[in-house]
C-alpha cells in the first residue's frame, strides 16, 4: 500500500501559518503584533548575547521561535470536543493536562479544558475548553443546548478525511491540504458572527518563549 504521507509536523506548521494569515485578515493589528514580537525577540537575544558568554541565536532560530503560536478554542458540545481531538491528532497534537474550572470557588467558570500540543518540541499549542451546561440553572442550560444543538462544525468532507487518517495512519499531501482548508475556512473560522451554527472560534497568538539562559557564572562582566 502506498504510504507517501505528509509529515505531521510540517502539516502543523502549515496549519498554524494559515490560521495566522486568516486572523491577520480579521484583525488588522495582528500582523503588526507579530512583527513587534519578532523585533523584541531579536532585541532580547542581542542583549543576552552581550550579558552571557556563549549565548547565541541565529536569525533562523529567532524566526522559528517567532513563528510559534498559542491558540484558544471554546467548544460548545461534547461531540465537537471528540472531533477536535481527532482532528488535532492528524497534526501530531495530543491532549495534555486537564483543567476543571467549575469548582474553583469565586473564580469558577463553566468549562473544562485541556491543551493540545505535540509530545516533543511543542512549537504550537491550543488551549481547548468545553462549555459545561450543567453549570447553569435549568432554563439557561436548556436555552444554550437548544441554540447549539443543530450546529455542524465538521463537514462530511472533514470527518471523512479524519477517518481516512485514522484508518491509513496518515494523509497524503492532497488530502492533508484539503483538511487544512476545512480548518481555515470552516472548522476554526469564526469570522462570520451571524453563523453561530457553523464554526468554532480560534485565536492564535505569538509565543515569545526563548531558550534557557546560560548559568549566571557565565555572565560577562
Amino acid at each position: 500500500m502506498k504510504t507517501n504521507f505528509a509529515d505531521q509536523r510540517q502539516l502543523q506548521d502549515r496549519l498554524f501559518s494559515k490560521l495566522s494569515i486568516m486572523f491577520g485578515h480579521e484583525v488588522p493589528l495582528y500582523d503588526k503584533s507579530l512583527l513587534v514580537n519578532n523585533i523584541c525577540n531579536r532585541a532580547v537575544c542581542d542583549l543576552l548575547g552581550q550579558l552571557y558568554t556563549g549565548f547565541n541565536m541565529s536569525a533562523q532560530q529567532i524566526e522559528k521561535t517567532s513563528g510559534e503560536r498559542h491558540g484558544a478554542i471554546r467548544i460548545g458540545k461534547p461531540s465537537e470536543y471528540r472531533w477536535i481531538s481527532r482532528l488535532f491528532a492528524v497534526f501530531a497534537m495530543e491532549p495534555h493536562n486537564f483543567y476543571d474550572m467549575t469548582t474553583v470557588g469565586e473564580k469558577s467558570q463553566p468549562i473544562v479544558a485541556t491543551a493540545f500540543r505535540s509530545r516533543l518540541n511543542p512549537d504550537h499549542r491550543v488551549f481547548c475548553s468545553l462549555l459545561m451546561t450543567d453549570y447553569f440553572d435549568s432554563d439557561t442550560k436548556t436555552r444554550i443546548e437548544t441554540l447549539i444543538a443543530g450546529r455542524e462544525v465538521f463537514s462530511g468532507t472533514a470527518k471523512a478525511l479524519i477517518l481516512k487518517n485514522e484508518q491509513l495512519g496518515g494523509l497524503e499531501w492532497e488530502d492533508a491540504e484539503a483538511l487544512i482548508d476545512e480548518c481555515v475556512n470552516r472548522i476554526l473560522n469564526g469570522q462570520d458572527r451571524r453563523e453561530i451554527t457553523s464554526s468554532i472560534r480560534i485565536c492564535v497568538m505569538p509565543d515569545s518563549r526563548l531558550p534557557q539562559i546560560s548559568p549566571a557564572s557565565n555572565r560577562t562582566t
